[in-house]
């Protein structure tokens, strides 16, 4: 049992900045589009109003913030760089998601089971391992805790989205 709830502190420890990252720009409204209400050749949005500037500004910023608090208690600025590039990642990897979901033709707002709860890990796994960071920070994700976050990330996703729609957050229940 202990060996497990090491892995889930460890797992969540890692991905924090990517959780958070992903979770906090439901809080703008009203943001201005990255895409800039263009059209693809597809002749549907390039990702949607949902996707702005501004959220990917706050992302970044509690991305940022699990970074400064991982150097405070570390002393590492490395694990502030992992906390960026890691926020930034998730961040990608949810842009890509709508990117994909407009192609095949779903709607803003609506869901894309599997999809929608991963984007993110699969996003900042891959940026980070990309560049290297987690191996400059002296950080090793472990399969066992990719797929572990997989999982977590997928349940809070569902429980955080359903919370967000019954305070009013967000206009859907996914």
């Amino acid at each position: 049992m202990d060996r497990m709830l090491d892995l889930v502190i460890s797992a969540i420890l890692k991905y924090l900045p990517a959780m958070l990252a992903n979770g906090t720009p439901v809080f703008v409204k009203n943001g201005t589009p990255i895409d800039g209400g263009k059209y693809f050749i597809d002749r549907r949005r390039i990702l949607g109003d949902g996707k702005t500037w501004e959220g990917l500004v706050i992302g970044l910023t509690f991305a940022s913030i699990v970074g400064v608090a991982y150097y405070t208690f570390c002393g590492q600025v490395v694990l502030l760089i992992y906390s960026i590039v890691l926020g930034l990642g998730a961040l990608l990897g949810d842009i890509i998601a709508a990117f994909i979901k407009r192609r095949v033709g779903i709607p803003r707002g609506k869901p894309a089971p599997i999809l929608d709860q991963i984007n993110f890990i699969l996003g900042s796994t891959f940026l980070v391992k990309l560049l290297g960071i987690d191996s400059a920070a002296g950080i090793s994700i472990t399969l066992s805790e990719f797929l572990l976050i997989l999982i977590i990330a997928s349940l809070l996703h569902i429980l955080a989205n359903f919370a967000a729609f019954k305070l009013g957050i967000k206009p859907v229940p996914w």
